[in-house]
């Protein structure tokens, strides 16, 4: 006796490999139970507080008006209006010549200051012409006497005598008139008459500027 094979149909999956069934039974198969609850998120930190804005300051307050000049009080003069105003005339008038007495004598102080200064310059530039004209051989009263040698003079520091004595020494070779030269006796007077010759007495600074001076 045979035995014969039966072959089944198509097979169906069991009804607990159903997928939509999956979420009932589980994982596998596995009996369902209950799904775990997700993790509570961490609350967002709170915001910063916003930074209030600076507050506007107060209007500057208006500057207290300046004070008004007091006005001068009202003259109280009874009498004749013309005698009133005569008066403050003649007062005017005093005034104007007090100031125009003042401006002449202001004028003259330095008029005189002035001409003090240029006489003090004057004999400052003499006195080193008739210290330095001996040593460098020069005639002290021929040099000052001449108007081209003073205005050159008068620009030379005087304290530099370097200076001094470049002028001197140019003013002689411009001109040998200005070279002192020996003292000759006069043409008149007595003959000669012998015997020591009087000796020459070398004039002083003090008697050269008092002859400059016409002292």
């Amino acid at each position: 006796m045979s035995t014969q094979t039966r072959t089944l149909g198509p097979q169906f999956a069991p009804v607990f490999d159903r997928p939509f069934l999956r979420y009932f039974d589980g994982e596998n198969g596995a009996p369902g139970g209950t799904p775990t609850p997700a993790a509570p998120a961490e609350p967002a930190a709170p915001a910063a507080p916003a930074t209030p804005p600076a507050p506007t300051p107060p209007p500057a307050q208006p500057a207290p008006p300046a004070t008004p000049p007091a006005q001068p009080e009202p003259v109280n003069f009874r009498g004749n209006p013309d005698e009133y105003v005569r008066e403050l005339r003649q007062e005017a008038r005093g005034h104007r010549e007090s100031f125009e007495k003042e401006q002449s004598e202001h004028t003259a102080t330095k008029a005189e200051r002035d001409a003090a200064a240029a006489e003090r310059d004057t004999l400052k530039r003499e006195r080193a012409v008739l210290l330095a004209a001996p040593r460098l051989g020069a005639h002290a009263d021929l040099l000052l006497d001449s108007s081209s040698f003073t205005k050159t003079l008068a620009g030379i520091d005087l304290a530099d005598q370097a200076a001094v004595d470049k002028a001197i020494t140019d003013a002689l070779e411009r001109n040998s008139a200005f070279k002192a030269g020996p003292t000759l006796p006069g043409a008149s007077g007595p003959g000669h008459q012998g015997g020591q010759p009087t000796p020459t007495t070398t004039p002083s600074l003090d008697g050269a500027v008092k002859a400059r001076l016409g002292g």
